[in-house]
């Protein structure tokens, strides 16, 4: 089975909405659940829409982001370009497959490395960067990281949480030199908070999310989503990639976008 990122697309065609193909299905399969006789692979997601005869297919994210919509997975109603029967279907297949996989992701948690694709809220199609992190890898590394391709320096003040509700969240990491000056027991260094540790927290896996939020009086915020689980031998062979573009000991930048 593919990941969600990879097993839905967005069918470019003619209409008010575009809709959304499952790859990973057999459109010829006698149990389909929507059946259709022309278009490319895969299926639709509803039956309230025609397939186009020659599709263009793009993911799911990536038709996200073109038009700056922040949304992760199929989380809360669909987005008026895209057709609501589908993103519904959608939501519910996601579901069904991750609760069927539930026991072997909790055990995996905090043992795996990730892919996180780093933004800036308003500008996620104009710049972003992937970030390979491994289990051991800490808050810090991310950090020095993050600030490496941002405006960010020591004077910035700055706090890594969970989601996009930042104040919200109950990670309250910061690093070390803040730590000290904010002389606060509920902070946590972020030498001392590993990716395991945050995965553990937050059940960390596929499209889910992390935040940074800076110069709290007039606050800008970066946030990152899960874009691909790696196994521990797998970050260690991204780590010694030639094409790394700058990396500590156990984290790296692998991808960038900028304009």
């Amino acid at each position: 089975m593919s990941e969600p990122t990879d097993r839905f697309m967005i069918e470019i065609g003619s209409g008010t909405v575009v809709h959304i193909i499952d790859m990973d299905a057999d459109q010829g399969g006698r149990n389909s659940r929507f059946s259709f006789g022309i278009g490319g692979p895969g299926e639709m997601m509803c039956s309230h829409g025609n397939r186009h005869p020659r599709p263009q297919h793009i993911p799911v994210s990536e038709f996200l982001a073109n038009l700056d919509i922040d949304k992760d997975g199929f989380k809360g109603d669909a987005p008026d370009e895209i057709c609501s029967y589908c993103w519904s279907n959608a939501r519910e297949a996601v579901g069904t497959e991750q609760d069927q996989a539930g026991d072997d992701i909790s055990e995996r948690i905090g043992t795996v490395g990730y892919r996180l694709r780093w933004k800036q809220k308003g500008r996620a199609r104009d710049e972003w960067y992937d970030i390979v992190v491994g289990p051991e890898t800490t808050m810090a590394e991310l950090d020095r990281l993050v600030c490496r391709f941002s405006t960010l320096d020591d004077f910035h003040l700055r706090m890594y949480g969970l989601e996009d509700e930042y104040l919200d969240s109950s990670l309250n990491v910061i690093p070390d030199h803040q730590y000290e000056k904010a002389g606060d027991r509920s902070y946590t260094r972020a030498s001392e908070m590993t990716i395991a540790d945050v995965a553990k927290r937050a059940t960390l896996w596929d499209d889910d999310r992390l935040s940074m939020i800076y110069d709290f009086g007039t606050p800008s915020y970066y946030y990152c989503i899960v874009k691909e689980v790696y196994e521990p031998a797998e970050v260690d062979e991204v780590l010694e990639r030639d094409d790394v573009i700058t990396s500590t000991d156990t984290a790296a930048i692998v991808r960038e976008k900028r304009q």
